[in-house]
């Protein structure tokens, strides 16, 4: 049998804490070898591109898909959940909801263990829609003593801001994104730019950047000299990375970064490899962190005693 879930049902069941859980343990066993990922393949139409990127859990003797297909009038996503062992469809999901939320458990994850659990002061550079769920999943591993938000637009980072204060964050609005770096710990960009905004200049005492913004070669956010000053590069994926992170494509041309020296999410939380220094996490969305979610979900709408299971077909 299979589950079918729409958006809406999976905003009911999605937790940021326990998708939070379902990322780190998906990393852990990326890094040990019980899973694999494979990086995003396009296929490019007239007016649309055909996204797909797919990962085999073994620890959850589990497998899936998330494909999306982008066009002028927007996107729309789906993952399918397989079981391993017998090769059943177990589910079919909306996966707007889950991208965001595993995006942002993913800086989570990596804060985590990059920076630690300390309290500090967080710049969010970017007000669209992944960034509530980039400082939720923040707030999930640790504490944020102060968020400070920048946007181009005013409206929108005036509105991000009161959002977040209305959540319970100390939250505010900087007229520049030097502004909002400026006495940050950490920093995390998700925005769309596809010319590189963040200067070495503006890092100062940051000691940790998430940069989520942008998976395809023409697009960057921080500058070849920006990555330079980091001690340490990290990302969700190495093979995904080299065919698709503008920012690491660009610094390598540069001169400003070697990939040799580039490590994997999964074999730090593994514990097969250390950071130090100033650290850069580099993500652009791993399979790995969709299945696994859709697992998570899938395993919670079979036990919610009816409410989901309801949607099961033969």
């Amino acid at each position: 049998m299979t589950l079918i879930l729409s958006e809406r049902e999976v905003e009911r069941l999605i937790d940021m804490k326990e998708v939070v859980l379902a990322v780190e343990e998906a990393f852990r066993r990326q890094g040990s070898g019980e899973a694999a990922n494979s990086p995003r393949t396009r296929s490019k139409g007239p007016s649309s591109v055909l996204n797909v990127m797919h990962a085999n859990l073994a620890y959850l003797r589990r497998g899936g898909l998330k494909a999306y297909m982008s066009s002028r009038s927007g996107t729309g996503f789906a993952v399918l959940l397989f079981d391993a062992t017998d090769s059943t469809l177990l589910a079919v999901m909306g996966a707007d909801t889950i991208g965001r939320y595993r995006t942002g458990a993913a800086s989570g994850v990596a804060t985590k263990f990059l920076y630690g659990n300390r309290p500090g002061n967080l710049a969010v550079l970017g007000t669209g829609r992944q960034a509530l769920t980039q400082v939720l999943g923040l707030g999930a591993i640790g504490s944020i003593e102060r968020i400070r938000v920048w946007s181009p637009s005013e409206d929108h980072r005036n509105a991000f801001a009161t959002m977040l204060a209305s959540l319970g964050f100390e939250a505010s609005a900087s007229e520049s994104a030097g502004e909002a770096t400026e006495d940050a710990d950490v920093v995390t960009t998700i925005t769309s730019s596809a010319e590189p905004f963040l200067t070495e200049r503006m890092l100062g005492s940051v000691s940790h950047v998430n940069a989520c913004g942008g998976n395809v070669p023409s697009h960057s956010e921080l500058t070849p000299g920006a990555i330079g000053t980091f001690d340490s590069v990290v990302v969700d994926d190495l093979p995904q990375a080299r065919i698709e992170y503008g920012d690491l494509i660009k610094a390598a041309g540069a001169g400003r970064f070697n990939w040799e020296e580039a490590s994997e999410l999964g074999s730090i939380v593994a514990g097969s490899r250390h950071a130090r220094g100033r650290t850069l996490f580099k993500s652009g969305g791993a399979a790995l962190e969709d299945v696994a979610v859709a697992s998570m979900l899938y395993d919670k709408a079979m036990k919610s005693g009816g409410d989901f299971r309801s949607a099961v077909l033969a």
